[in-house]
């Protein structure tokens, strides 16, 4: 699936590029230091360094990373610019030495733990007052879709945490079920993550008490992805549902709407001291 993610365009790196970046000016005299960690298909560092910001990629995948580095080389720019690796990778960087650090679709493949030592791990890379822009699973979208990522919501954050399987016994599921058409849709499909590996979703309500724990203060949160409907209705209306995102991807990315309408979210936060 690599050559996938090379070609595929990406409205979070227009929120960055666009909505982020141009706020942001490095110390006089300076470039914009930038890393993109787990950068793919190196799109968006590709449109980093052709708009003079000086900056690194690190792609763990073998095949991305190549895909990567010729991406670059094409372009005239240094393939060295991206590492082959993963988190340890970090380790080796200079301290308190970018203005940003980027994570797009990264941390929801991340258990707790490895997302816990991510954080700190970032705390150190940034300069005083860097970014730390950063993309999530929106949660509240399972709510929207009325199928099973409903139900699996349901069950994630409100019946287990609140113990109410054991308060009113596990036919809840199968009650909660009997409201929906299509409970146990969609289909298994062997290109969505979901459905194959470990992927956390984030409530946007939230995520800036988690970040304010590794001393990252939240400034914006843009929702990216969206959906006029519910997906399993979607196709019967493509073309109209066409034309609906083209408005809200990146032009209205920070209206409300998006905690329900989004499948995905970014988050701009700043290093503390």
């Amino acid at each position: 699936m690599a050559g996938g993610y090379f070609t595929a365009h990406a409205f979070r790196d227009e929120i960055f590029l666009n909505l982020i970046l141009p706020k942001y000016r490095g110390e006089k005299g300076s470039k914009i230091t930038a890393l993109d960690f787990g950068c793919g298909g190196g799109a968006l560092l590709l449109k980093m360094l052709e708009r003079g910001v000086w900056a690194k990629g690190i792609e763990k995948h073998t095949e991305l990373c190549q895909l990567a580095q010729n991406r670059l080389e094409k372009a005239g720019f240094d393939r060295e610019n991206i590492i082959k690796g993963s988190i340890k990778e970090l380790d080796g960087l200079p301290k308190n030495s970018f203005d940003f650090v980027i994570l797009m679709g990264v941390l929801q493949y991340l258990s707790s733990d490895l997302r816990s030592q991510l954080y700190e791990k970032i705390y150190h890379l940034l300069k005083p007052n860097g970014h730390m822009v950063a993309t999530f699973q929106n949660a509240f979208f399972d709510l929207f879709t009325f199928n099973r990522y409903t139900v699996d919501f349901f069950q994630e954050k409100f019946f287990k945490p609140f113990g109410l399987g054991k308060l009113f016994g596990q036919e809840i599921v199968k009650d909660l079920k009997s409201l929906m058409t299509n409970p146990e849709k969609p289909d298994y499909s062997p290109r969505i993550a979901r459905d194959n590996i470990y992927v956390e979703t984030t409530n946007p309500l939230t995520i800036g008490e988690e970040l304010a724990g590794y001393k990252l203060r939240l400034l914006h949160k843009y929702f990216y992805s969206f959906f006029p409907l519910p997906r399993l209705i979607e196709n019967k209306y493509k073309g109209q549902s066409e034309k609906f995102k083209k408005q809200f991807e990146v032009a209205r990315s920070k209206e409300w709407y998006g905690y329900f309408m989004a499948n995905a979210f970014v988050v701009d936060c700043v290093k503390e001291k």
